[in-house]
């Protein structure tokens, strides 16, 4: 029997301005971001890297905020005051992770 094949490392980020980054590095982002961590960039693209992965953290957020309130509003829970609360919180919660996602750079 085969061996089994490597497993596909999973993609570590994804924000709105990946492909801007690859196009103007000519690296893909998990290779830039192996880079950072191992020390091998210049200061200007450390400085980037750093900088999208505060984006990719935030955009993060956005996406599981995002996915909590179109859980929340698909008729899976009984339509109650409670459901109004946790609906109101994850609203709040979504305004402040857009807010981070603003703050940090997109």
């Amino acid at each position: 029997m085969p061996p089994e094949p490597a497993p596909t490392p999973a993609r570590r980020a994804v924000s709105p301005l990946d492909h801007r980054i690859e196009a103007a590095t000519g690296h893909d982002i998990d290779t830039l971001w192996s880079y950072r961590d191992r020390g091998v960039l210049d200061e200007s693209h450390a400085h980037l890297v750093d900088v999208h992965r505060e984006l990719a953290k935030a955009q993060t957020g956005v996406v599981f905020y995002l996915k909590l309130l179109n859980r929340l509003s698909s008729g899976e829970f009984e339509v109650d005051a409670a459901l109004f609360t946790r609906i109101a919180r994850t609203m709040d919660q979504l305004e402040q992770a857009t807010g981070a996602r603003a703050a940090a750079g997109c």
